[in-house]
């Protein structure tokens, strides 16, 4: 499974401004809305709010994936944003959030859910993946990034 597969430009986010979480998760879907690939805002909100609040989906050193069903959709879906001020997730690790994966999937692609899920978090591990995605000045030098990592981690 490549993660870059699931990347575009139009859904990346490079200078998502610090703030709460309801504005974070806001921002991520903006562009999912524009690009008519989800219908219904309020709903998907409520889920990922939802989620947040039974648990954070923060993941540590910095990243985030939060995450939900949606019915809009016939295949997974990845926003990306990247936070250079950061925004609380109220991660264990107490660290602001730089990096936020929004990933969507309809209720029928549970399995391929959790491959992404486990995908994104093996790939953010290591410090120099996170630090290479924050230096991107790009949608598309995003999307290179993560294609690399995806060639060096098969």
């Amino acid at each position: 499974m490549k993660l870059y597969e699931y990347l575009k430009p139009e859904l990346i986010i490079l200078d998502l401004e610090g703030g709460s979480i309801d504005d974070a998760l806001q921002h991520l879907l903006k562009p999912l809305l524009e690009n008519e690939l989800v219908r219904d805002e309020e709903q998907l909100l409520q889920a990922l709010l939802e989620r947040e609040r039974v648990h954070s989906t923060a993941i540590g050193h910095g990243v985030a994936i939060p995450h939900a069903g949606c019915q809009d959709l016939d295949a997974p879906v990845i926003a990306l944003a990247l936070s250079p001020d950061g925004v609380d997730f109220h991660s264990a690790d107490e660290q602001p959030v730089h990096i936020l994966f929004l990933l969507l999937s309809p209720p029928d692609r549970s399995g391929t859910h959790i491959k992404l899920l486990a995908r994104i978090a093996r790939l953010m591990r290591q410090a120099s993946h996170r630090d290479e995605l924050l230096a991107a000045s790009s949608s598309q030098e995003v999307i290179e990034r993560i294609r690399e990592l995806d060639r060096q981690h098969p």
